[in-house]
């Protein structure tokens, strides 16, 4: 009976330790013919555009990005609004709405740095 309780012991032991030990990990070298491409780029060469809006509105103006990367922005403030340079150079399709107005306007523009600057938008209610 001894000996049972201490092999159960010890078999309880050697599990409880093997949680505790790192699992190993196996990596594989990529292959050179796959199908999927990775894009690597580096921010701190790449120049980064700003977008700017003039919102007369009277409400929160949303503007989306659309392309081979995709933004969003909104603002409440009335005026002009610039917004930090995050938009990475490339061709977009701008969809600008407004909480306050119905529809919304589509823009295609392309990007390469510096600032995007949009029209001013109004609503006009009859």
């Amino acid at each position: 009976m001894k000996t049972l309780r201490l092999f159960t012991i010890i078999l309880l032991a050697v599990l409880v330790l093997s949680t505790w030990a790192p699992a190993p990990v196996y990596a594989k070298q990529p292959d050179t013919a796959s199908s999927s491409t990775t894009l690597v780029v580096d921010l701190a060469k790449t120049k980064l555009a700003r977008l700017r809006v003039n919102n007369k509105t009277g409400g929160t103006l949303y503007v989306s990005f659309s392309g081979d990367r995709g933004y969003s922005f909104s603002t409440s403030n009335q005026g002009k609004t610039t917004f930090e340079p995050v938009i990475q150079s490339g061709k977009y399709t701008i969809t600008v709405r407004a909480s306050t107005c119905n529809g919304q306007l589509t823009f295609r523009r392309k990007v390469k740095g510096g600032t995007v600057s949009l029209p001013v938008f109004v609503c006009k209610h009859k």
